[in-house]
């Protein structure tokens, strides 16, 4: 599983937000909620990753 860059994130975002004036105020929201419970899940994977990786360095050393 691959996680996304932050320019691709970036580019993600400019997209949402064009796509916003086509959605009705309470779809706006359901959107940015669910917006931000992805943003924090892949901040959680990458804090996840990186404790992986800190753990198999270590034990390879």
């Amino acid at each position: 599983m691959s996680v996304s860059s932050v320019s691709e994130r970036k580019s993600e975002k400019s997209v949402l937000n064009s796509i916003d004036t086509c959605y009705k105020v309470d779809q706006q929201v359901k959107l940015m909620d669910l917006q931000a419970e992805v943003d924090l899940l892949l901040l959680k994977l990458q804090k996840l990753k990186q404790q992986k990786d800190v753990c198999t360095h270590e034990q390879s050393c």
